[in-house]
């Protein structure tokens, strides 16, 4: 069973605690918890914490101790690109057009129909994966807005306009549009292959480094994920994802077995790693660390690989002793 954690190194380390004994001593936890992988968000809200030539200076160089204390205690490390929170600041916004006080989330997204995002994307992963040498790399908020907004309001941007005119034969649809299930196909289809081209970007990345490539996948599938762009049964079943881990966060145990049952099928057959995702603490509600504990044994009961638990910022002594016990059963 592997056991894997999202971290938040700017919160765990915050300035005046990150030197790099304070490192050791969060990783030396880790190991002794049985945590094999540590997937670090360091590109956030327009803050990088990795030297990049696209980027300029880093808020902070978190991804040196990170690298350095994950050799030192055998804890591989992803670090994470994507879009939306943890996206490349370039031009081509996805445009939500005229909706009435749009979610900011929404408004600084990237609409990967534009080549200066995807290329700009792959270049800083590139960039990272040369200057530290991660074990992996992790993608995360690889899709388009969440559905909440996309699904009446779908991207008005240039690019967008000018590819609806080929199938449907004008720049926005409305809401009869919508509506009908041919158009809302060619819709997906058309934000699928601008994300998939992504993907396909950073696999080559990843092959080229010889590591992995990992993804935070959408743990609705077809309500969520595919109509995003984010199609990561295809992605895994066609060799362009080495791990996939469903956000399947649910303080909710019989909610949290039912997001199993739905994503075994969706991994059987793929060669991908599962492992499934756990929120101890998301925004779907907080969970104990003995619910942490059973939902660990209901993904390995349910054939998962393993776990990705959301977020080691939030771990007590609770949390480390329920891991231990685990590893070494």
């Amino acid at each position: 069973m592997q056991i894997a954690v999202w971290g938040h190194p700017y919160s765990e380390y915050p300035e005046g605690q990150d030197g790099i004994d304070d490192f050791r001593r969060g990783f030396e936890r880790m190991r002794e918890a049985g945590i094999t992988l540590y997937i670090p968000f360091v590109l956030t809200h327009t803050k990088a914490y990795f030297h990049g030539t696209m980027l300029g200076d880093a808020e902070r160089d978190l991804l040196s101790p990170v690298m350095q204390c994950g050799r030192e205690f055998g804890i591989d490390i992803h670090p994470i690109i994507g879009f939306g929170a943890v996206g490349v600041q370039t031009g081509g916004l996805y445009d939500p057009g005229d909706i009435a006080d749009p979610p900011s989330f929404a408004t600084s997204w990237r609409c990967a129909r534009w080549p200066v995002v995807r290329e700009t994307t792959v270049t800083v992963a590139q960039q990272m994966v040369a200057a530290y040498e991660p074990a992996g790399l992790h993608m995360d908020y690889m899709r388009y807005p969440n559905t909440v907004v996309l699904d009446q309001h779908p991207c008005h941007c240039e690019r967008c306009r000018h590819a609806r005119l080929q199938w449907l034969g004008k720049e926005i649809p409305d809401a009869s549009d919508l509506s009908r299930p041919g158009v809302m196909h060619k819709e997906i289809q058309m934000r699928g292959e601008a994300i998939t081209a992504v993907v396909e970007g950073l696999k080559q990345v990843a092959r080229d480094a010889d590591i992995p490539l990992s993804l935070a996948a959408r743990a609705r599938y077809l309500k969520d994920a595919v109509p995003e762009g984010q199609d990561w049964a295809r992605w895994a079943a066609d060799g362009l994802l080495d791990t996939v881990c469903p956000m399947s966060y649910n303080p909710c145990d019989d909610r949290f077995q039912a997001f199993l049952d739905q994503h075994k099928p969706l991994m059987a057959d793929t060669g991908a790693i599962w492992l499934a995702g756990i929120g101890r603490r998301s925004s779907l509600g907080e969970i104990s660390a003995q619910q942490m504990g059973k939902q660990i044994q209901m993904a390995v009961d349910a054939g998962a690989g393993g776990v990705c638990i959301f977020h080691a910022g939030v771990f007590e002594d609770e949390d480390y002793t329920v891991l231990r016990s685990l590893a070494s059963a």
